[in-house]
């Protein structure tokens, strides 16, 4: 039994067994009363019904979620009218991906004309879960509105209403939708909403091209404003500020763009390197190459240089024929970067092509070490789980004398 397995049907069996024992315990008490009334006994009926009730729990703990089920059947059976034990088996199928018992089930309990609104909330959210998990999307977002309808402020139903707007690309009911969660929540999102943003000012800047051929003044202000208030939202999304200089790139607003490409250096040093092009064309609009040439050389210069924007730069320096220059950068990033596999390749690469043989094996000999130190020395022939040390007992499946030469 893998543990994954184990922990998901292990929570799940914490969380129903809890239903269950609250609704057994109600069911046996109402029961015993309706007997003692009838001058039955009540014990024998009560314990009858709590037999099924933990005897499925004890199955779902013992990963045998078929016996669970048929468990938790012969509850319902004994007394019909218990909703949780209904809602119980209906999310117990769509855990073992039956989808459509599942719906089925909590379709039925949705019809019941005496069901309570939070008993119809929580049968409602049930089922867009399922039609989520069953590809019925359509049916998904309509069932979380239902819950919605009822219940405006239900977290997790708002929260997979706005996971599915997204996944399906609309982008702005999928905004509006995460503003809510937020006022509801009180917790924000920002990187989600700056992106959020992003993709409805594009579409928004599609749209205004296609109904006017062209960009107006007052159109290029408003496909700007998306993009600023995404900064704002989040300052440190660099995509924010790639798409504003682009496009201030074709308002002719040249040394804009380069201010805001050049931001990223501060807000974002670690992704820096992905507007180095973007930073290139600009300058060579404004026939200023000296300046990218200056702005580059302090970049990879400073301490928060990344090991890919060394390499960026080290690329442009080779196109150029400069060559030197890039094996002399390569050589302080190596040393800046020990781990960097990458920096280390591409300067093995270059010390080869210049001749420089000897120093060419030291940098691979370095390369290799460090390779083989990360790798893993054994792995569990039962769940997969690498170690560079034997355990005799494999720390994640517990399983003893699994563990494998590699």
């Amino acid at each position: 039994m893998k543990l994954a397995n184990l922990i998901g049907w292990s929570a799940l069996a914490l969380t129903v067994g809890a239903v269950l024992f609250r609704a057994g315990y109600r069911i046996g008490r109402d029961r015993a009363l309706r007997l003692q009334s009838q001058g039955g006994p009540p014990g024998l009926v009560r314990h009858e019904e709590a037999a099924f009730y933990f005897r499925g729990v004890n199955f779902l703990l013992s990963d045998e979620p078929d016996k669970a089920i048929e468990a938790f059947t012969q509850a319902v059976r004994i007394n019909s009218e218990t909703v949780e034990i209904y809602l119980s088996l209906g999310n117990l199928f769509r855990a073992r991906g039956e989808v459509g018992r599942a719906i089925r089930i909590h379709q039925n309990i949705i019809a019941r004309p005496d069901l309570s609104d939070q008993n119809r909330t929580v049968a409602l959210f049930a089922l867009a879960e399922d039609y989520r998990q069953g590809g019925f999307l359509d049916r998904a977002v309509d069932s979380y509105r239902r819950v919605l309808a009822v219940d405006p402020t239900h977290r997790k139903a708002l929260s997979g209403l706005q996971a599915l707007h997204e996944s399906e690309g609309r982008w702005d009911l999928a905004l509006e939708v995460l503003r809510t969660l937020k006022q509801v929540s009180g917790q924000a999102d920002p990187r989600r909403e700056a992106h959020l943003l992003l993709r409805t000012g594009l579409e928004q800047r599609e749209a205004d091209k296609r109904g006017s051929g062209t960009d107006n003044a007052s159109g290029q202000v408003a496909t700007l404003e998306p993009f600023w208030t995404a900064i704002k939202v989040y300052p440190g999304c660099v995509e924010a500020y790639r798409l504003l200089g682009e496009a201030q790139l074709e308002r002719g607003e040249i040394s804009a763009a380069i201010k805001n490409f050049s931001t990223v250096r501060k807000t974002r040093p670690s992704h820096f390197f992905l507007l180095v092009n973007a930073l290139q064309k600009a300058y060579t609009l404004s026939g200023d190459e000296k300046g990218f040439y200056r702005l580059m050389s302090e970049a990879v210069a400073s301490p928060s240089a990344s090991p890919r924007l060394i390499l960026c730069w080290s690329n442009i320096l080779e196109e150029q024929g400069r060559v030197e220059e890039a094996i002399q950068l390569l050589r302080r990033g190596v040393v800046l970067h020990p781990g960097s596999t990458h920096l280390a390749h591409r300067l093995l690469v270059l010390l080869r092509r210049d001749r420089q043989l000897e120093e060419a094996l030291e940098v691979a000999d370095r390369c290799l070490d460090l390779l083989t130190s990360r790798q893993p020395v054994f792995q569990c022939s039962q769940c997969g789980f690498k170690s560079q040390d034997i355990s005799w007992k494999c720390p994640q499946c517990q399983v003893w004398d699994t563990m494998e030469p590699l």
